[in-house]
């Protein structure tokens, strides 16, 4: 069996100690222990006096079971820093939240059109650091029926905003500043049917903020939807949401919001509609330790433009909401 070269042969018992003693080695945030006894470590190291001997203690945990593991407590460091508010009914929240939130939309449109839009894009909201959140959503599925347009009834899937990815800029809970600002981007699939998909992947960039006063707090979000392609037929969409929200008995969230919605180009180029939506969520109420539910319902009604059958402004006449929501 050939020998290693003395010079390999010094180096390893040096580079054994020194794994040893590492704290901030690329293996050991990737989860590998390279780490020797503690016994053995010290041993190892016969000038430095006990107390400057690397412990296991001390050392921060890494590692994908270390970070589920203080899940939970990421999760509560990231509300604490942030106002207590609840999520309004159409306006996206800026505040950091972890739950699984499922609403279903009753529209009524201009045209006669019935549609119920299940679900609408929402889905599971991640706590993934002390400053983001991520959102995995599902995939938004219409029935609609009573099309006196001669359309004809419809089911199937709309195009899928999959992944919104949320970066918290800066917080401060309602017991000091009480505000928000966040910044966030969702992206679109065009994976639904052929009546309900635009044909083009779609980019939602947005900023959202907001601020209380006491039990009083206006939460908004200005954003675009730009299409990546069939700009003429689409359009690119600017987004503006601000909601009046008051808080009463500790759990009841009276709210009144105006969504508004520019098109610049495409079919309905130069115009735009305005939806105001009251409303009432209730939560967050316990359920369980760390389980916690919302429920609300609001009334959305088109405010402007005027009725136009084709392209179909406002997008429909008006619309019922109802939200329910599991945070944990």
């Amino acid at each position: 069996m050939p020998r290693l070269p003395r010079s390999v042969a010094l180096f390893l018992p040096g580079a054994a100690v020194l794994l040893a003693t590492e704290t901030d080695l690329p293996a050991r945030a990737a989860g590998l222990d390279l780490t020797l006894a503690q016994a053995s470590a010290e041993t190892a190291l016969p000038n430095l006096p006990p107390s400057s001997a690397p412990s296991l203690s001390s050392r921060p945990d890494h590692g994908p079971a270390a970070y589920l593991a203080h899940w939970a407590d990421r999760a509560r460091d990231a509300r604490a820093s942030q106002p207590e508010w609840s999520s309004p009914l159409v306006t996206t929240t800026a505040l950091l939240e972890q739950r699984f939130r499922l609403d279903t939309t009753f529209q009524h449109a201009g045209n006669g059109a019935d549609t119920a839009v299940l679900d609408g894009g929402k889905g599971l909201d991640l706590i993934v650091s002390r400053t983001e959140e991520l959102q995995l959503g599902l995939m938004p599925y219409d029935i609609r029926s009573n099309t006196a347009s001669g359309k004809g009834q419809l089911t199937g899937f709309g195009d899928w905003p999959f992944v919104r990815f949320k970066q918290r800029l800066a917080s401060s809970p309602e017991s000091a500043g009480n505000y928000i600002l966040s910044a966030w981007l969702q992206v679109q699939a065009p994976v639904g049917i052929t009546a309900l998909t635009n044909r083009a992947w779609t980019l939602l960039p947005t900023l959202g903020f907001g601020k209380g006063w006491g039990p009083f707090d206006i939460q908004g979000t200005v954003g675009a939807a730009i299409p990546t392609g069939r700009e003429g037929k689409t359009g690119t969409q600017v987004l503006s949401n601000t909601a009046f929200q008051y808080r009463f008995l500790g759990v009841l969230w009276p709210q009144v919001e105006v969504n508004w919605t520019y098109y610049p180009d495409g079919q309905r180029g130069g115009k735009n509609q305005v939806f105001l939506t009251p409303g009432l969520v209730v939560g967050r109420l316990p359920l369980a330790r760390h389980l916690n539910l919302t429920v609300g319902a609001g009334y959305q009604s088109a405010v402007a433009p005027s009725y136009r059958i084709s392209p179909l402004t406002p997008a429909y006449n008006h619309a019922w909401i109802v939200t329910s929501r599991l945070s944990f």
